[in-house]
C-alpha cells in the first residue's frame, strides 16, 4: 500500500491544493503557511474522534459555505502480496473492481445554514467519477475499521494520555491479578468503613437531618459514606522515571523525558492496533523540548522502525531529518495564494554511508528561501562575513550558504529546484591534466554544461594550465558565462576562490597575513579553512562591500537581492 496524492478543496486556507504523496510525507515551511490545516484534512478522513465533531464554518476556505469541503486522498493499492492493501481491498468489497489498483476516499461536507454545521459524508472507491458512498453505523464509518490514526501533537501532554489509555495500557490478565485485586477491594471496605466513622462525617450526620427536617417532615436520617472503588483504581496513578543506580523515584519534570516517554506510550498503543488496522502517524513538530542529541536519536526511530510505515510530520528541525530517506519533502509556501512543491527524495546509493552528513546539509537549506551553493568551507567563511555586513541579519531573511564539500553539487541543487527554493551555484574554474597527454580537460566548463543540460561552454582540453590560462579560456567565454549567470544562476570563478580574492584585496590581504611572505594566495590554498579564518576576522567593512561589488563576486549580490 502506498499512498499516491491527496486534493484540499474549500478547507481552511487551502482554496484548491493537490500534492503528491508516499508513504513517509515531511511538511515545512514558515509558520501560518497550513502546515497543522493539512495534518487535519487527513485527520477528516482517518480520524473518527476529528470527523464527529463536524465542520464549522471558519473550516471553509473564507467562510465560503456556499461550496462544499472536499478532501480526496488517492492510495495505490497494486501490490497485492502486501498485507495492508489486502486489508484495505477487502473491507472495499464492491466498491472497487479487481483491475482497479488505486483507492480514492473522499470526504465532502455541505454547510447546513439551518444546523449551522458542515456534516462530513465520506464516500471510496476505484474510480475516481463513481465514488461509493460509505456505509456508517453510529459514528463510526467503514474507514474506521481500517485505519487507526496516531495523532501526536507538539505540545501532548503526558499524563492526560497515561490516564486516557491506562485501561488499554494496563491489563491485569494473570491469574495472581485476581487475589491481588480481591485484596484491594477488602482495603478498599476498611478504608471506607474507617472514613465513615470519622467524627467530622458523624457530626455533620447529626446536624443535617434536623435542617433538613425544616422542609419537609419526613422520618430520615442521612448518611454520608466513603465510595472508594475498584473502578478508581487508576485514577490516581503517575509515571516516575526511576534511574538504574538509584532506587528513589523522581516524577518525570524534565519537558524532554516527557516527550520520549510519550513515544513510547504511542508506540506501545500502535502495537495494539498493528495487528487488525493500519496504523498511520500523524506528529507535529517533534523537536519540541527535545536536545539535539535526542532529536537526532529520534530521527533514528522515525526513520528505521518499521513501525512508522506511514508518516506525516511538519518539523522545523535539521536535526529530525538527519536519518531521512526514501520520504517525501513537501514545502508549503503562501504568495497570493496556498501553494505547495513535492519531491522524492531518497539518499543516493554512493552517499549511503554518509547519510546524516548529506542530510545535515540539505535539510538545512530546505529551510530557507535562496541558496548559494558553494565548494567548501572557505567559501563558506568569507561569503558568511561578506554578507553579515551587507545584511547582518542575511539568515533570518531565508539566505543559507551551503558548503557541498565532497557531495557535490548534484544531490542538492536538484531537490531545490524540485521544490522551487532560489539557489546560486559558485563552483571553481577547474582543470585537470588528461594522464598521458600534455592536455588539461576544462572541468568547470563541463560542469556547467552538465548543470545546464546542454553544451553551451567549449568543452574540448586546452594544452596549458596555470592562472594565465584559467583566466583566458574565461575571457575568451565570457559572453556565453555572463549569460549563463543571468539564465541559470551558476557562477565560474575566474581561476579559484583565492585567486579571484587576490584580484579584489591583493594589498589588504598582504597586510593581513604577515606569515604569507607576500604570497597570501599560497598561503591561503595551504591549509585553506585556518587561514582564511585569520584573514576573515580582519576584514573591514569597506572590504567586505568591495569584495560584494565585484564581479568575481557577483554571486552574493544576486542571493542578498
Amino acid at each position: 500500500m502506498k499512498f499516491d496524492s491527496i486534493t484540499i478543496k474549500n478547507f481552511r486556507n487551502f482554496e484548491d491544493i493537490s500534492i503528491d504523496l508516499t508513504n513517509k510525507n515531511i511538511l515545512f515551511g514558515m509558520n501560518d503557511v497550513g502546515k497543522t490545516n493539512f495534518l487535519y484534512a487527513l485527520r477528516f478522513i482517518f480520524d473518527k474522534d476529528i470527523r464527529k465533531q463536524n465542520f464549522n464554518d471558519t473550516d471553509y476556505y473564507k467562510k465560503k459555505v456556499d461550496k462544499p469541503i472536499e478532501i480526496i486522498v488517492a492510495i495505490d493499492i497494486s501490490d497485492t502480496e502486501d498485507a495492508d492493501s489486502q486489508k484495505l481491498r477487502a473491507k472495499l468489497k464492491g466498491a472497487i473492481l479487481t483491475d482497479q489498483n488505486t483507492v480514492y476516499i473522499k470526504v465532502k461536507a455541505n454547510y447546513d445554514e439551518k444546523e449551522m454545521v458542515g456534516v462530513p459524508v465520506l464516500f471510496w472507491g476505484g474510480d475516481i467519477e463513481e465514488l461509493e458512498e460509505m456505509k456508517v453505523h453510529g459514528t463510526f464509518f467503514e474507514i474506521d475499521y481500517v485505519f487507526n490514526v496516531i495523532y501526536i501533537d507538539a505540545y501532548v501532554d503526558l499524563y492526560i494520555l497515561f490516564k486516557k489509555n491506562a485501561n488499554t495500557l494496563l491489563v491485569n490478565d494473570k491469574e495472581q491479578d485476581k487475589d491481588i485485586l480481591e485484596s484491594i477491594n477488602k482495603t478498599c471496605d476498611d478504608l471506607n468503613s474507617q472514613i465513615s466513622g470519622l467524627s467530622g462525617i458523624k457530626t455533620f450526620e447529626e446536624k443535617i437531618a434536623p435542617e433538613y427536617k425544616k422542609f419537609r417532615h419526613d422520618d430520615i436520617s442521612v448518611s454520608v459514606k466513603s465510595e472508594i472503588a475498584v473502578k478508581g483504581l487508576y485514577s490516581n496513578i503517575v509515571p516516575y522515571i526511576k534511574q538504574d543506580a538509584d532506587d528513589s523515584l523522581y516524577p518525570t519534570s524534565g519537558e524532554g523525558r516527557k516527550k520520549l516517554l510519550v513515544y513510547a506510550i504511542f508506540d506501545l498503543l500502535s502495537k495494539e492496533e498493528e495487528e487488525k488496522k493500519i496504523n498511520i502517524f500523524l506528529i507535529e513538530e517533534p523537536e519540541n523540548h527535545l536536545h539535539r542529541s535526542m532529536q537526532i536519536a529520534l530521527s533514528h526511530i522515525l526513520f528505521l522502525d518499521d513501525k512508522y510505515q506511514y508518516l506525516f510530520m511538519t518539523t522545523h528541525s535539521p536535526y529530525v531529518l538527519a536519518e531521512m530517506d526514501h520520504v517525501n519533502l513537501i514545502r508549503i509556501y503562501n504568495e497570493d495564494k496556498i501553494a505547495s512543491k513535492s519531491v522524492l527524495y531518497t539518499v543516493p546509493t554512493k552517499f549511503k554511508s554518509q547519510r546524516k552528513m548529506l542530510n545535515r546539509g540539505l535539510v538545512e537549506a530546505i529551510f530557507a528561501d535562496r541558496v548559494l551553493l558553494v565548494e567548501g568551507p572557505s567559501e563558506n567563511v568569507l561569503f558568511g562575513k561578506v554578507l553579515s555586513e551587507i545584511n547582518p541579519f542575511y539568515e533570518a531573511d531565508g539566505i543559507y550558504i551551503l558548503p557541498v564539500g565532497g557531495f557535490g553539487f548534484m544531490p542538492y541543487y536538484q531537490i531545490l529546484d524540485a521544490l522551487q527554493i532560489d539557489n546560486i551555484i559558485k563552483t571553481d574554474n577547474d582543470l585537470r591534466k588528461i594522464k598521458g597527454k600534455e592536455e588539461y580537460s576544462v572541468l568547470g566548463f563541463s560542469r556547467l554544461n552538465n548543470y545546464i543540460g546542454e553544451k553551451i561552454l567549449p568543452d574540448a582540453p586546452i594544452g596549458e594550465s596555470g592562472v594565465e590560462a584559467k583566466r583566458k579560456l574565461y575571457d575568451d567565454n565570457r559572453e556565453k558565462l555572463d549569460k549563463i549567470r543571468n539564465e541559470y544562476s551558476l557562477y565560474l570563478s575566474r581561476c579559484s576562490l583565492e585567486e579571484d580574492l587576490d584580484e579584489v584585496i591583493h594589498d589588504q590581504m598582504v597586510s593581513y597575513l604577515p606569515d604569507a611572505d607576500g604570497n597570501p594566495i599560497a598561503y591561503l590554498q595551504d591549509a585553506k579553512n585556518n587561514h582564511m579564518v585569520e584573514l576573515v576576522e580582519k576584514l573591514t567593512t569597506e572590504d567586505c562591500r568591495c569584495i560584494y561589488e565585484h564581479y568575481n563576486f557577483a554571486c552574493l549580490k544576486e542571493v542578498i537581492q
